[in-house]
């Protein structure tokens, strides 16, 4: 059976748009699958404060060996900040070195762009096309 013809040609521009988000959505990878998101780890006081941030920068865990428990409170206090901002500093060098190798978002910003445009055009000229049609039909009506 043969497909219909598309003779506006959104169908072309639907594929490509498509194309251009699953790009965007699979990455570098290609594999279609997004990939997990950044973790960040931080550690203090030898290795006794352990800290663990996710997106959108929060932390997702704190570990404390029974061993930091020893420290005076102000020095405990201090770890804990420490292992927390080493954390968060990793999330962030992760994120961002993640982020260029990626997607080239102007890239895939001007290839929309492009298709929108072409998409306007087609469907002007669909419609014009569309309008000489019934005008002719209603030129033939009346005789």
């Amino acid at each position: 059976m043969a497909q219909p013809v598309d003779p506006s040609g959104l169908d072309r521009v639907l594929s490509e748009t498509m194309s251009a988000l699953g790009r965007f959505i699979a990455g570098a990878d290609g594999d279609g699958e997004a990939p997990p998101p950044p973790e960040g780890v931080g550690e203090a006081a030898d290795g006794l404060v352990r800290a663990t941030a996710g997106p959108p920068g929060r932390i997702t865990a704190l570990t404390l060996d029974p061993r930091v428990m020893r420290l005076p409170s102000e020095s405990l206090a201090e770890e804990i900040g420490a292992a927390v901002n080493a954390a968060l500093a990793d999330l962030q060098q992760k994120a961002t070195a993640a982020v260029p190798g990626q997607v080239d978002l102007s890239s895939l910003g001007e290839q929309l762009r492009r298709i929108q445009q072409d998409a306007g055009r087609q469907l002007t000229t669909f419609t014009d096309a569309l309008v000489q049609a019934q005008d002719r039909l209603s030129g033939q009506g009346g005789r």
